[in-house]
Order: structure tokens, then sequence, then C-alpha cells
């Protein structure tokens, strides 16, 4: 992702996503259950949406080991019901 930004956005704008994502993914830990349930389920787990505009963060919350996984970071603008409907396995 980080190839892709700098491409577009150059490299201190890529630097910054990345610590930004970075400080929000270690904010789950502790928030992760407060954002909202999508509709979908993975392996038995309710998906989470967390906006982190311009994207959303995609995640499943392990009850019994008390993890968060994150499955995918997507653009708002994309149809991430299809996508995440589609993609049946993920490796994290």
């Amino acid at each position: 992702m980080q190839i892709i930004i700098e491409a577009q956005f150059g490299i201190a704008r890529a630097d910054r996503f990345q610590e930004e994502i970075k400080e929000r993914l270690d904010k789950l830990e502790i928030l992760g259950g407060i954002f909202g349930k999508t509709y979908l389920c993975y392996r038995g787990y309710s998906i989470y949406k967390n906006p982190f505009p311009p994207s959303i963060i995609f995640y499943i919350i392990t009850e019994s080991e008390k993890e968060i996984h994150v499955l995918r970071v997507l653009r708002e603008e994309r149809d991430w019901e299809s996508i995440l409907t589609r993609q049946r396995d993920y490796t994290y």
C-alpha cells in the first residue's frame, strides 16, 4: 500500500499515512468493540468497520483470544460489501 501512496502522493505523505494508520490500529486494541458491526461475518465472527477517511478498516475480534485481526483496509468509495462477500480467506 505504501508504494501506491508514494507513487501518487510522494514519500512524505506515504510516511504520514503509515504513521496514522499504525496509530489507528493501536487504538483498536482498546476501542475495537465500540465501532459498528457490519451484517457480514468471517469464520463466525462479526466483521467490524472503523472509518479512517478516506478509507475504512475492516476487522474481526476473536473473543476467545481477545485479539483483533484486520481483514482489509478499503477506500470508502469501493463496494466493500461486495469485496468482503467475495473474498473467503484472509491471511493475518
